[in-house]
């Protein structure tokens, strides 16, 4: 296996500014015209020789981007903007100042530093990123842009406190990683810190949850549900982004939890489902 690269968190941002040949370069290991097979082809042959790490500034956030190893990288640097456009314009109109914002597997951050860029520093944002290598980057990205509304936390979501393994995808996508073997294609593992989410809330003395994001590929039922127990109602999210896309993996349906609790489905991109509390359109009306 291929010694990882040393990541640069020291640096001031703008020391790793990419030059015309790399953002060439990436822009056709990204393209939309070429299918998957010949994207990869790209990065295999052409990319990998411009690993980063770049800085770069995307959609007025500042990313310090190492495209070879993450998928958001690459796509901030090749296509100039944050990955899952649909989402965010989703989420757009419910992000206020003072909100608080929980963002369960955070990877590098585009999710907290989108929402800490609309809600600057009146916020509260709670981001959960369990995995090492990844959490350094979105505490790095954090910094960069000076969003002290941001905590990150270098920890998983679980159904109790200990510790667990992470798989991850590793190579050109480190940012994929879940608790589930069989949710990612390599086995390559870390032990994480995991803790339950209401006592996570409850230690920081939060009130409520305005927004919970959550995509950490196929455990996000024992994530979420643990949550919505009348022991935890206070904490019940008035608005849920959840990941769907491995949802054959659940134990727990939660979006048949969430219905039964009052959540309606506000927007699907395919890929993601946003349910509203009715609490949330209560507020709004």
């Amino acid at each position: 296996m291929a010694r990882e690269r040393e990541l640069d968190l020291i640096s001031d941002f703008g020391a790793h500014r990419p030059g015309f040949l790399p953002r060439l370069i990436w822009q056709l290991a990204t393209h939309r015209q070429f299918d998957s097979s010949k994207r990869r082809m790209i990065r295999k042959t052409l990319a990998s020789r411009f690993p980063g790490p770049f800085d770069i500034e995307v959609d007025d956030i500042l990313m310090r981007a190492y495209p070879l190893e993450n998928y958001c990288d690459r796509i901030a640097i090749g296509r100039g903007h944050l990955p899952e456009i649909p989402e965010r314009e989703l989420i757009g109109p419910l992000l206020k100042p003072n909100m608080v914002f929980v963002d369960i597997g955070a990877n590098i951050g585009t999710y907290s530093l989108f929402v800490a860029g609309r809600c600057g520093n009146t916020a509260r944002i709670l981001s959960f990123e369990p995995h090492p290598r990844t959490y350094a980057k979105l505490a790095y990205n954090a910094r960069a842009n000076g969003f002290s509304s941001i905590e990150t936390i270098n920890q998983g979501v679980g159904l109790e406190t200990g510790h667990m393994r992470l798989y991850s995808s590793g190579g050109n996508n480190i940012g994929t990683a879940s608790i589930l073997p069989e949710a990612v294609s390599n086995k390559l593992h870390v032990d994480i810190k995991v803790v339950p989410l209401g006592d996570a809330l409850k230690s920081r003395l939060i009130e409520r949850v305005d927004l919970l994001k959550i995509d950490i590929e196929g455990f996000e039922d024992r994530a979420l549900l643990p949550l919505l127990t009348l022991e935890f109602e206070p904490f019940w999210p008035r608005a849920v982004l959840i990941e769907t896309a491995l949802r054959q993996h659940w134990q727990t349906d939660c979006i048949d939890q969430l219905k039964s609790l009052g959540y309606r489905v506000a927007g699907d991109t395919g890929e993601n489902l946003l349910l509203l509390h009715p609490m949330t359109e209560k507020l709004e009306s």
